[in-house]
């Protein structure tokens, strides 16, 4: 099966979205898409092979964020030129399936159970929830301007979505599929994580240069924790201890060291929480995520087509690879395999090892 070309589709890109420079497109929320050649869905790339040393799955639509289930078999594309969903399955390394969407799908996450998908749609203030079992889309939910990141919280249903233009954080309860809250944070948030432990929420605010972190059970911000220049994405390791957020002006990687226990004392660690690190990277740092093990936070360097691996316990880069043209996101699998959308390509690198 074929798809169509990213250049026939319809790009939306938002009145207030005029800047055309790469870096700037990048350090913001990217609204322009790039266009692609027409490709066989789920094929193996053969584009700059001499320079990726790594397997690539064609995807093509300008993808942007991705995520992978919690066995490992799916990963989730979003394709931002094209208003889908792209379902990678991950032992075959093809594309699989291809779902509708709304307009512009940023982000992805899917819930613990990996029976929904949660896709922000940018150009249509909405979220797509998918029904993975089936591949079907379930509803779109509106929330504010422009959502760009989301992450569900593995108890007690919630979804938590970064609106870039509002300011503010949408609460979804996934068993109702509705907005129940609305949490205001700082100028142009962009990445969200969460830390189940503490119940704990961290979004960064790409336009204020700070993490707020909001309180779950009460849906309110307690903390705003500076940065550095335009941050962009936040991950948080599976033990707790460390949250990650990559400085696209600096070059850089924050590292917060987290609260280690729920205690009745929470709210005085929350005060003291601050920047106790900082890595240098490559050039403009934007996607990032965490390996399973806690031991490696791998990072996209969207200014140099890279990927940086960092070790987490002496907080040094220990490796950079090339990952495709114009990188954005990546994901970990339960594997450790780590799975890198490259616009300009429009593919995913999937890397084996770190």
């Amino acid at each position: 099966m074929r798809i169509r070309s990213a250049g026939r589709h319809r790009k939306s890109t938002p009145a207030s979205r005029g800047l055309r420079s790469r870096r700037w497109k990048a350090m913001l929320v990217p609204a322009l898409a790039v266009t692609t050649a027409a490709t066989v869905m789920g094929a193996v790339s053969t584009a700059d092979a001499a320079d990726n040393p790594n397997p690539t799955v064609i995807v093509g639509g300008d993808p942007h964020g991705v995520a992978v289930d919690r066995d490992g078999k799916h990963a989730y594309v979003a394709s931002y030129a094209d208003n889908a969903l792209r379902v990678i399955d991950t032992a075959s390394q093809k594309v699989v399936g291809s779902i509708k969407v709304g307009a512009n799908p940023l982000g992805v996450a899917v819930d613990p159970d990996s029976r929904h998908a949660f896709v922000t749609n940018y150009a249509e203030n909405s979220v797509s929830v998918i029904d993975t079992a089936n591949g079907k889309l379930i509803k779109n939910i509106p929330v504010g301007k422009n959502p760009a990141s989301v992450a569900v919280f593995p108890r007690d249903h919630f979804a938590f979505v970064t609106n870039f233009y509002s300011n503010n954080l949408s609460v979804i309860d996934t068993r109702i599929l509705e907005v129940v809250d609305t949490v205001p944070v700082g100028v142009g948030p962009d990445g969200v994580a969460i830390d189940p432990r503490t119940e704990l929420a961290y979004v960064v605010n790409s336009g204020s240069n700070t993490v707020s972190v909001i309180d779950i059970k009460h849906k309110k911000l307690v903390r705003n924790i500076l940065v550095g220049r335009r941050p962009q994405k936040v991950a948080i390791d599976p033990d707790g201890k460390h949250a990650y957020v990559t400085n696209y002006g600096d070059h850089t990687v924050s590292v917060i060291d987290l609260p280690s226990t729920i205690a009745t004392d929470l709210y005085n660690a929350i005060v003291k929480l601050r920047v106790t690190n900082v890595i240098p990277v490559g050039i403009n740092p934007r996607g990032l995520a965490v390996s399973p093990d806690s031991k490696y936070a791998v990072v996209v360097n969207v200014g140099e087509d890279t990927m940086s691996v960092i070790d987490s316990a002496n907080a040094t880069v220990i490796s950079t690879s090339y990952v495709g043209y114009s990188p954005e996101q990546v994901a970990v699998g339960p594997d450790s395999t780590s799975y890198v959308t490259s616009r300009g390509d429009g593919t995913v690198t999937v890397i084996r090892r770190f």
